[in-house]
């Protein structure tokens, strides 16, 4: 229901700037529409908790499951300029793995046990879909900077599946899963320096602190890239980015915990009109 009603106010609020046409007195740099899509190396870090009524604490992270930590992903990014200074940014990265491992510690999640030395399926889909909504504040010649609202919503998903050998038999332990997804609101800010019309900087960050219903989350979210373009609507970009998420969701019956961190260099393509 949160995020219909987000994407309504958004879709509204486009219709109600009543400035589709393009402005054309901006630079040549300034495009109406812009799409990047590219490679990104994360070094992420993750640990997941869960405390249920009647239950000890569970406490798991990447190591205990044997996922990895250094990762090879993609991400999607779109900028709409609806006019001069309006602009729509929608974003869109993940982090998918899978393992199995022989466990070194008792894995212990809703009603399935592990014991150690039993075999650990895991799988951990974590996606994220980003949608901001800026005003640039200030504009020159070769810069612009702008602030805005948004919000991150953060689609987490863990299925863990167990065997063990007892008396030479495998006995299948059965499987469990946590997942959670979570809209985060978030102030926002962007911005870019021209070099030149063929040579930009780009950065943007997002920052939230709060609580709402069931949820108590924080967001940090930054990145930075130098694009070349070599031709008119064609062009490169290499450049960093740091997304941590924690988020608290807590009923009556149980409390459960999120933190995840993904820092890692980027590269991509990017094409504009």
């Amino acid at each position: 229901m949160r995020i219909a009603l987000l994407v309504s106010v958004l879709i509204g609020s486009v219709f109600c700037l009543n400035s589709w046409a393009a402005d054309e007195t901006s630079p040549e740099w300034d495009k109406r529409f812009t799409l990047r899509g590219g490679a990104i190396y994360y070094n992420m870090t993750g640990e997941f908790s869960s405390t249920k009524e009647g239950r000890s604490r569970v406490k798991l992270d990447l190591d205990d499951l044997d996922l990895e930590e250094d990762e090879l992903s993609y991400f999607l990014n779109a900028t709409l300029r609806l006019s001069e200074r309006w602009r729509l940014h929608f974003d869109y990265f993940r982090y998918h793995d899978d393992a199995t491992k022989t466990g070194e510690k008792e894995i212990a999640l809703d009603d399935l046990i592990i014991p150690v030395g039993g075999r650990v399926d895991s799988k951990l889909h974590f996606d994220v879909y980003v949608v901001n909504l800026s005003y640039d504040i200030y504009r020159s010649e070769r810069a612009r900077f702008g602030i805005g609202l948004g919000a991150h919503i953060t689609d987490f998903d863990l299925k863990i599946s167990g065997d063990a050998i007892v008396d030479g038999d495998e006995i299948d332990l059965g499987k469990e899963s946590v997942d959670i997804t979570a809209p985060l609101p978030n102030i926002y800010a962007t911005g870019l320096y021209a070099v030149r019309d063929d040579v930009i900087f780009r950065y943007s960050g997002s920052w939230m602190s709060m609580s709402y219903g069931d949820y108590d989350g924080e967001l940090i979210s930054a990145n930075a890239a130098l694009e070349y373009w070599p031709y008119k609507n064609i062009g490169f970009g290499a450049g960093y980015s740091y997304v941590s998420i924690d988020i608290d969701y807590e009923t009556n019956r149980k409390k459960e915990t999120y933190d995840l961190e993904l820092p890692g260099p980027l590269a991509y393509l990017t094409v504009g009109f």
